[in-house]
């Protein structure tokens, strides 16, 4: 009798300053410049360091007693770092179980998030005693408690603010453009998960954005958050409401670059910054993660 287990996959981040060389250098894959690793010191430092770890193992054990009912036990491996999901995956074995349900903690089935993912599970099936059988489960970014999630925080936000100008703004990380033109369907995917978190809260007043570009020389999708900010002042608006929908959970993307970067831009552009909480662990993403652990089998990854 086959016996399945759920691994959650997450990105991965370091717990503390003295792992930030071999975490960027598994990143990057290749060893960081002294500079690199001495401004990811200061922005974590700047953050209190990553809340990602304790944010995925409170997910991990709430969606494990949520699933008690259906005998399914919930592992948690990332990309990056450890526990990485290569050295997951023979562990989930041991404790045997034959067969995985290897759910990403980013709900957009892109081939930018996926591949690495699909590549790490291969690595961790061939070191295993016997190999599982893996199924790959992603696109969940449609879940009604996904989307009702962010439809509610939202409202929420906004209920608080009392600013009848305030402009939504809904964010996702960006890409180099040359992904869009190799037909990573990542673009097109947020713009309808955008499209459905405005039409479920009936949103009035908001735009989709790209954050967090990276600093190439190569064009990133756009339009920045900054730019965003920009033409919402023009059109009046005194507040800023970011809803990083991008992501599920709390990290340096969002402390940061968001709470950090874009906050300062905002305030000097005379308009008041606010965000949306992120998902983290909340009772919606757990809910959204059993309806996927409970869909109808698909074919094996592997």
């Amino acid at each position: 009798m086959s016996s399945t287990a759920v691994l959650l996959m997450g990105y991965g981040s370091p717990q503390g300053p003295e792992e930030l060389p071999e975490y960027l250098a598994d990143v990057l894959h290749h060893r960081p410049s002294e500079a690199m690793v001495e401004e990811y010191t200061r922005r974590y430092g700047l953050i209190g360091g990553s809340p990602q770890r304790r944010i995925l193992d409170s997910l991990r054990s709430k969606l494990e007693r949520r699933l008690r009912p259906e005998g399914l036990p919930v592992y948690l491996g990332v990309k990056h770092w450890r526990p990485n999901v290569a050295e997951v995956l023979p562990a989930i074995v041991r404790d045997g179980h034959d067969r995985v349900l290897a759910i990403p903690l980013s709900p957009y089935a892109s081939t930018w998030i996926l591949e690495p993912y699909r590549r790490t599970l291969e690595a961790g099936r061939q070191a295993s005693a016997k190999a599982p059988e893996v199924e790959l489960r992603s696109a969940w970014h449609l879940d009604p408690h996904f989307l009702g999630y962010w439809s509610t925080a939202i409202h929420r936000e906004l209920d608080r603010l009392g600013d009848p100008t305030a402009t939504t703004l809904l964010s996702a990380h960006s890409l180099p453009k040359r992904y869009e033109e190799l037909g990573d369907p990542y673009p097109s995917i947020l713009t309808e998960t955008a499209d459905a978190i405005a039409r479920r809260g009936a949103l009035e007043r908001w735009a989709f954005t790209f954050q967090s570009a990276g600093n190439t020389t190569e064009p990133w999708l756009g339009p920045d958050i900054t730019e965003r900010i920009v033409e919402a002042k023009r059109a009046g608006a005194t507040t800023a409401l970011v809803a990083s929908f991008g992501f599920v959970f709390d990290h340096l993307e969002v402390l940061y670059d968001l709470d950090i970067v874009v906050r300062q831009f905002a305030t000097e552009q005379g308009v008041r910054y606010h965000r949306v909480p992120t998902p983290n662990d909340s009772d919606e993403i757990v809910e959204a993660l059993a309806n996927v652990a409970a869909r109808a089998p698909a074919s094996a990854a592997g």
